[in-house]
């Protein structure tokens, strides 16, 4: 009975060796961890880009926000780049879309731990409103609604509010969508649709709600990039 218990004992437990293999293995792991948690955050701080990459595809995120891997960008976003060069450098294109002064405005911020950074498409420094241009081929991409609950938009009221102390229902925010088409060379022009405007407002009650959504999406992203981790 002593016999068959050292035999069992021994099919059931890894040698030492193993053990130690093992150990060494998770504690390389845990300062890989370490260092890219770090790497999010001090190197390349919280964007909504990031935020809503991880919620659209986790494993995309892992790639591009952690293993730093890079896409080439499709037509639609880079005639959106185009639309936005455009709007900020030629007064004429475009010209029912009213500007303000600053182009590209950075902000950046830091809720607990979490280094935060954005950059609004279109703002004015003097009330701190903002536009965001938006471009795309479906007609049901936005509306009222969905820009209301558009998190880029909050993300950035937070951002303001951090900065400026400004109460977020006093900000003034309008959602540019702006209609395109495929031209039909695999590339994309303007549509002959009219281009529609949506105004967003929140209270400051959103944001800080928002705010909070910041730190339980970051909690899962560094939870997500632990588990891929550890399954290396």
């Amino acid at each position: 009975m002593v016999i068959f218990s050292i035999i069992i004992s021994n099919t059931t437990s890894p040698p030492r060796e193993d053990q130690q293999k093992q150990k060494k293995h998770k504690q390389a792991v845990n300062q890989r961890i370490k260092k890219l948690k770090e790497c999010i955050n001090k190197h390349r701080p919280l964007s909504w880009s990031a935020i809503s990459s991880f919620e659209y595809s986790k494993d995309d995120f892992y790639s591009k926000y952690v293993l730093g891997e890079k896409t080439d960008p499709n037509s639609k976003m880079l005639f959106g780049n185009e639309v936005g060069g455009r709007l900020a450098t030629e007064p004429n294109f475009l010209p029912e879309i009213p500007r303000y002064e600053i182009y590209e405005q950075k902000l950046a911020g830091k809720i607990d731990d979490i280094h935060l950074i954005g950059y609004l498409d279109n703002f004015c420094p003097e009330t701190k409103n903002f536009h965001e241009f938006k471009t795309s081929s479906s007609k049901t991409r936005w509306t009222q609604e969905k820009a209301q609950e558009h998190g880029q938009i909050m993300f950035y009221k937070f951002l303001i509010y951090q900065n400026y102390g400004i109460d977020p229902s006093t900000i003034k925010c309008n959602l540019f969508y702006i209609p395109v088409e495929e031209a039909g060379d695999f590339s994309m022009k303007l549509s002959n649709e009219p281009i529609q405007c949506f105004e967003v407002i929140h209270s400051v009650t959103d944001i800080i709600k928002f705010g909070n959504y910041i730190k339980k999406i970051w909690q899962k992203m560094q939870d997500f990039v632990e588990k891929k981790e550890l399954a290396l």
